[in-house]
């Protein structure tokens, strides 16, 4: 398998040493399992860097492998942002085997972020009947991601949303799921997803901010009782979502509206701590 680099830019890091982009490929070994994490990067500073990087060292510990130095791994990441700055796009931090010896990489990946008119109109998504086998573990899985990005490409949706065998949605494809229902922001189980880092900063502004949230499996029998429904992630952050299937979800309610606005002011003060 080959990691996908982005080759607009100049540099990325391998271990703790730039190197130039330019030709260069990653290849993993056959059967290596690939760990990995998406950090957005907004004026040359990465967002919730250091949870991110706890992620990827709990994605080890569950996978009963060897942290990495992440003092370097931070280090290397800040380096590699000085000297090869971007605006606004995704670097990947990507982690395998080789030999028992950790290869760690961090580069920049192409990125695309929704249109403004998607926070306001919302967008499709689809359903796909399979499950992650660890969902707590953030492992490339490219069985998934061809599921997912066919149908994606065949119908013009945005996202998948994955459901388990027993007719539970447990997540998106590449994001977390929420739906609103009865007045209420329901979310699947941490210990049914991958508990993205934007999920988590949602659950927290709910709470804070004493809105209706409940986690609970959440069955595709529910879909024709929900009143709004949302997706997050690294990129399109908190993303009202339009139509599941033929279910219309539209307009969109005022929670939904409310939590996109929270999340907004919660990154720029990251932003803002963050590059003092």
């Amino acid at each position: 398998m080959e990691l996908k680099i982005d080759k607009a830019e100049k540099l990325y890091l391998h271990n703790t040493t730039l190197k130039t982009v330019s030709d260069t490929k990653i290849i993993v070994p056959e059967n290596a399992n690939v760990f990995y994490e998406v950090i957005r990067i907004t004026q040359g500073t990465p967002l919730f860097f250091d949870l991110h990087i706890n992620r990827l060292q709990q994605s080890l510990t569950l996978s009963n492998q060897p942290k990495v130095n992440d003092t370097n791994l931070k280090k290397g990441i800040k380096e590699l942002l000085k000297a090869n700055y971007v605006g606004d796009k995704n670097l990947k931090i990507a982690v395998f085997f080789s030999n028992q010896q950790p290869e760690v990489y961090a580069f920049f990946i192409p990125s695309h972020y929704p249109q403004a008119q998607a926070y306001t109109n919302g967008v499709k998504v689809k359903l796909l009947s399979i499950e992650r086998p660890r969902p707590n573990v953030k492992l490339e899985n490219p069985t998934l991601r061809q599921s997912a990005d066919s149908i994606i490409s065949q119908s013009e949706a945005y996202e998948t949303l994955l459901v388990n065998e027993k007719g539970y949605i447990t997540e998106g494809s590449r994001s977390n799921f929420f739906a609103i229902i009865d007045n209420k922001i329901v979310t699947p189980p941490a210990g049914d997803v991958l508990e993205g880092i934007t999920r988590k900063m949602v659950i927290r502004l709910a709470k804070t901010n004493h809105l209706p949230i409940e986690e609970r499996a959440i069955h595709t029998t529910e879909i024709s009782l929900m009143s709004g429904a949302f997706i997050t992630g690294t990129s399109p952050k908190v993303l009202p979502i339009s139509q599941i299937e033929e279910h219309v979800l539209y307009p969109i309610p005022n929670l939904i509206t409310q939590l996109l606005m929270l999340y907004d002011e919660l990154t720029l003060t990251t932003l803002q701590n963050e590059q003092e």
